[in-house]
């Protein structure tokens, strides 16, 4: 069994409507038998035990809704915080799917500047293993006019995702990582 960490960067934390896709990707690893934990980024809390956590992980879905071009401010967070692990045990090799919700526009900006952000830290990015679900196609998905919707992504396609992502964390790879300073990501480098 692998062992699928969860990080949901919303405001709306678990009873947001990114924790709808939660729901549905914990249903699909455990048909992968997979051990999943969720870490809600809201919760303050759930940074005390980031690092244990990150380091129990061999694979991770990254999700958040969209808030003005952008990810949540838990994730922003967390991508802070996290920046002391970089190139390190708790990311590097380690395979990453990214889902964003998004009520009206900017959601596949979010995606994109997400995975690369999380490329840079050191995790794998596999294919067709991000993915974005809006209002206006859950809206499309539901009306009488279904002829299009193979265009949108879909609830359904969580199933891809979680499958590419699995199918990542089940495979050996043998990259390198570059050197990073992991003595103090915090340390001032500019004087007045």
């Amino acid at each position: 069994m692998k062992n699928i960490l969860i990080l949901n960067g919303s405001l709306g934390g678990a009873k947001g409507n990114t924790s709808v896709l939660i729901k549905e990707a914990t249903r699909l690893l455990g048909t992968h038998s997979a051990n999943v934990d969720v870490l809600h980024l809201d919760d303050e809390t759930a940074l005390d035990e980031l690092e244990r956590k990150l380091l129990w992980a061999e694979g991770f879905i990254f999700t958040t809704g969209t808030y003005w071009d952008s990810w949540g401010s838990p994730m922003q967070k967390f991508l802070e915080v996290s920046t002391a692990f970089e190139a390190g045990a708790a990311f590097l090799f380690k395979p990453a799917a990214v889902m964003i919700t998004m009520h009206s526009v900017g959601g596949k900006s979010v995606l994109s500047r997400l995975q690369g952000v999380l490329n840079t830290i050191g995790v794998a990015i596999p294919p067709m293993s991000g993915l974005v679900y809006a209002l206006s196609t859950h809206l499309a998905m539901n009306s009488s006019e279904q002829s299009f919707n193979a265009d949108f992504w879909s609830m359904e396609d969580v199933e891809i995702v979680v499958h590419n992502l699995m199918t990542a964390v089940n495979k050996k790879h043998d990259y390198k990582a570059w050197p990073v300073d992991r003595k103090d990501p915090k340390r001032r480098w500019l004087n007045e």
